[in-house]
């Protein structure tokens, strides 16, 4: 995830530091229409990643506050630094045609994932050796010949980046992490966005644009058409 003292978080969204959960949502949503690589190409996959990177950080109330801490210890970043820049240095670019999700938001499937599997638009089925974690995502019959855009929330397994990875020293060291409790492992925000192809076929795999470095697993999506 880019460094909070690099790029200022609100200025990559476009919003102000007083933005509500509202606001940065519609945000996220309008930037990452825009920039998402399957339809703005692979020359806009730096700038998806920091929009992502923003907007987990931003959507999450303890990742927010302590960002804000360390963004007023650190001075706001002025117009015209790396954040006000980013986007016109990793600004799509043409690329080949591809099977495009069109740029609309399938909003019945939006939202956490523990709404999602409450209303039975999500469920977790038997995990397969090629797709750990796999969560199944149920279409309707209009929604997969459609096809759009999915942004998913939901807490996941990290390594703790406060451990030392290996030696005898590290293993003293991560005994005594304040974080994880010498787990090595920590929970974080992920928000996975997704693309629906049109006419996605059940039994479809749909990988997120963007993952958090450091997850122990990944994370993916199988397509389900309800009723079939």
């Amino acid at each position: 995830m880019a460094s909070p003292l690099v790029d200022d978080y609100y200025a990559l969204l476009g919003v102000h530091a007083g933005a509500d959960d509202e606001m940065l949502r519609r945000a996220w949503r309008q930037l990452a229409l825009r920039y998402h690589p399957d339809r703005a190409g692979d020359g806009a996959a730096g700038t998806f990643k920091q929009l992502a990177a923003a907007y987990a950080v931003l959507s999450d109330p303890v990742a927010r506050a302590a960002y804000d801490r360390r963004r007023r210890r650190a001075g706001t970043i002025a117009p015209g630094s790396a954040a006000a820049t980013s986007m016109a240095t990793n600004s799509p670019s043409p690329s080949t045609p591809r099977r495009s999700a069109p740029a609309v938001m399938l909003d019945r499937l939006c939202g956490s994932i523990v709404t999602l599997l409450a209303t039975g638009a999500a469920r977790f089925d038997d995990n397969d050796d090629d797709h750990p974690e796999l969560i199944t995502l149920v279409l309707s019959t209009a929604e997969a010949a459609q096809g759009g855009m999915v942004t998913i929330s939901m807490r996941v397994e990290m390594w703790c980046p406060n451990c030392a990875p290996n030696g005898v020293a590290a293993q003293a060291q991560t005994a005594r992490c304040s974080r994880c409790g010498g787990t090595r492992k920590v929970e974080d925000l992920f928000s996975a966005w997704l693309a629906v192809p049109p006419g996605a076929a059940a039994g479809e795999v749909l990988i997120p644009s963007a993952e958090l470095p450091g997850m122990i697993e990944p994370v993916r999506f199988r397509v389900a058409i309800a009723g079939t």
